[in-house]
């Protein structure tokens, strides 16, 4: 399938994209779910999301705050690059050397279905956080990048591993996929108020 798609470079660039388009969706549902049944048990700080991309942050916590729908499932500012990188990685398979255009792909769409399952399983805790939870959990932000930080590492050891057995560039793609989802994490914490000795969360 992937020989098949560098052979239909038009065609990775649509998938691309709806990789792309979908980290939006899910991104949507989880925060509809949050909003209507988790917030009272989930709160983060001292910036209260689920969104970890900055640019991304203010739209989505914006989404439900005075209708309780999602005013957009079609985001300029998401749906704009997102349209614009699909069609780079489509013209980048013309150009660059037909020994490294699977580990390419694997690299890019790796790089989200690692954001696209994370966004899944979140939003299949929150569907399962509607029954059988009590209590309110406060979490810095900064920890939350270093608890999901550790998650992408792990998943890397385990793709890395895979790549070893399988000997398959497009698995060695998703693994450097990985690392840099976790890098890209470590790169966003940077922006975040560093934790407080005291550490006092917002309820007092």
């Amino acid at each position: 399938m992937v020989e098949w798609c560098i052979s239909h470079p038009w065609i990775t660039g649509v998938v691309t994209f709806f990789l792309m388009w979908s980290d939006w969706l899910l991104t949507v549902l989880q925060e509809r779910e949050r909003h209507l049944h988790y917030a009272e048990h989930y709160q983060s700080y001292p910036i209260n999301t689920i969104e970890g991309h900055p640019v991304y942050r203010s739209i989505i916590n914006k989404l439900y705050q005075s209708t309780g729908r999602a005013r957009r499932i079609i985001e300029p500012k998401h749906i704009i690059p997102a349209l614009i990188l699909s069609a780079l990685v489509a013209y980048a398979l013309i150009w660059i050397p037909q020994n490294i255009r699977v580990l390419f792909i694997g690299y890019v769409w790796g790089l989200y279905l690692i954001v696209d399952m994370t966004h899944f399983g979140n939003l299949l805790g929150y569907i399962a956080g509607r029954h059988g939870l009590h209590g309110k959990q406060y979490l810095h932000l900064r920890t939350g990048y270093l608890m999901q930080m550790g998650r992408y590492l792990a998943l890397t050891v385990f793709l890395i591993l895979l790549a070893v057995c399988s000997a398959s560039l497009f698995i060695v793609g998703v693994a450097i996929a990985g690392v840099s989802s976790a890098v890209r994490q470590f790169v966003f914490m940077q922006k975040i108020p560093a934790i407080d000795a005291a550490d006092e969360p917002p309820s007092t």
